[in-house]
């Protein structure tokens, strides 16, 4: 049955990872540019969430550079968890954003500071968030593609700073139209509790993917097959059905119970095709069967 192998879409996925790097450094810069030009509050804590983009990134591509490491014999099972670790790892990083930007807002909304040329401010930041929401798009789609969970990680991580940067041009549009400079202030501090629910929700992923929970879309799949032959009478049961990621590699093990009157090799050759379907049924995949009478 197959072992883990390098990564087919691993030149791809190290493209990606590099253009996320490239775009999220220009993206940043652009943003502290508007806030050297405006002093908004907002922008500040949007451009302090993309400095924790580009580190995620530079994460993710050495992520994806272990990631696609043969097994040896130290790992067996080959090295794809460092996936769910860099996920881990980000979302760690948006989270001690979210905090460092609740900080800064509380302390800048009791000195009070103006908001400077908001007309160009407000342009450059509608720009910014048009830039952003296409890299979250690229990112997240070659994800799905690829089946990287670090990348779709990112690409969530990119969709969640388009909508916070979306909301600090709102918040300056309302400030332009209001004189009310106070908004721009809670306008962060809202940001900040998107910002870390975002890492909140990938903290548990990496957790989850580390600690070896089970896909409950996989568990469909492997009991859906295992039934079907059940019902036609080739099997007469099944236990210890197990199955984990590493990576986006899927392991499976389980016992399968035939008639005792089977031969060996009986047994065995319907096994091994019990395998192979699963296996096809789930991509990248490694599935043991047991064979016990019952």
């Amino acid at each position: 049955m197959p072992e883990p192998a390098p990564d087919p879409y691993l030149d791809q996925t190290r493209r990606v990872a590099r253009v996320t790097i490239a775009a999220g450094v220009g993206i940043t810069l652009l943003k502290l540019g508007v806030f050297v030009v405006t002093g908004s509050m907002g922008v500040l804590s949007d451009g302090v969430e993309s400095v924790a983009n580009i580190l995620a990134a530079l994460v993710m591509l050495k992520a994806i550079r272990v990631a696609s490491t043969p097994p040896d014999e130290s790992h067996p099972y080959g090295h794809g968890n460092i996936e769910f670790m860099a996920v881990f790892f980000e979302g760690l990083l948006i989270t001690a954003a979210a905090l460092g930007i609740v900080a800064t807002a509380v302390v800048r909304f009791f000195q009070g500071s103006p908001i400077e040329r908001l007309d160009l401010g407000t342009w450059l930041m509608a720009g910014v968030s048009v830039l952003t929401g296409l890299l979250a798009g690229y990112v997240w789609s070659r994800g799905r593609r690829y089946d990287n969970a670090t990348l779709r990680a990112d690409g969530r991580h990119l969709a969640t700073d388009t909508v916070t940067t979306l909301g600090v041009l709102a918040g300056l549009i309302v400030v332009r139209a209001t004189g009310w400079t106070w908004v721009d202030t809670a306008v962060a501090m809202v940001l900040s509790v998107l910002i870390f629910a975002a890492g909140w929700g990938l903290l548990r992923q990496g957790f989850d993917g580390l600690m070896g929970k089970a896909d409950p879309d996989d568990d469909a799949v492997i009991l859906e097959i295992l039934e079907r032959h059940r019902a036609k009478g080739r099997i007469t049961g099944y236990h210890k059905v197990r199955h984990r990621h590493t990576g986006p590699f899927h392991w499976v093990d389980m016992h399968l119970q035939v008639e005792p009157q089977r031969t060996v090799a009986d047994g065995h050759a319907l096994a091994s095709q019990i395998e192979g379907e699963i296996e096809r049924a789930l991509g990248r995949a490694n599935a043991t069967a047991h064979v016990e009478p019952g």
